[in-house]
């Protein structure tokens, strides 16, 4: 066997390289572009990911709109409306272990962790693809809440893939005060 390289050889193992060059390039396509994998929604409303889709608040089916629970400076329980669609093969799991609160001040200095207690109606340790469940997220003993401050609630759908997670923002506003 000759080491020499031909002309021919040369050109045909370089359109090769190319072309593997120009089809690798292809792959970078399925790399997540920025932070996809923990979305954030302002306020109430739906999301999906991992083939599971979360909706937190109220619908209203005249607007066609969610409502978030209302959040001010004297809230220390927050009940969140949650509703959990499975559309993937494997089943859902859902249980406190799915979910958090973080409180956080107005300019993000400080900031507080909670633990939260699903309600039996959307307690479901095998949610099958298609089916829902309903209830109630709550987290109790909320306490140093400052007007302009954040509360978050993240769900994640598999604690398998604890990277993927679903979060929903809301803003901290002032007590409301009526007169009479």
């Amino acid at each position: 066997m000759s080491l020499a390289f031909s002309r021919r050889s040369f050109l045909k193992y370089t359109a090769v390289a190319a072309v593997a060059v120009a089809g690798a390039s292809l792959f970078s396509g399925c790399e997540s572009q920025g932070d996809s994998y923990n979305l954030l929604k302002e306020g109430a409303g739906s999301m999906t990911i991992l083939q599971t889709t979360a909706e937190m608040g109220t619908y209203d089916e005249s607007t066609k709109k969610y409502t978030a629970p209302e959040v001010t400076t004297s809230t220390k329980e927050i009940a969140f409306p949650f509703k959990v669609t499975a559309n993937r093969t494997n089943p859902v799991s859902i249980n406190p272990n799915n979910f958090k609160v973080t409180v956080s001040s107005k300019d993000g200095s400080t900031v507080k962790k909670y633990t939260v207690a699903v309600d039996a109606d959307l307690y479901n340790t095998n949610l099958k693809k298609g089916n829902s469940s309903s209830g109630y997220v709550t987290v109790t003993g909320l306490s140093g809440l400052e007007e302009g401050g954040s509360v978050v609630l993240t769900y994640c759908p598999d604690l398998q893939y604890n990277e993927y997670s679903l979060n929903w923002q809301l803003t901290v506003a002032a007590n409301s005060t009526t007169t009479e």
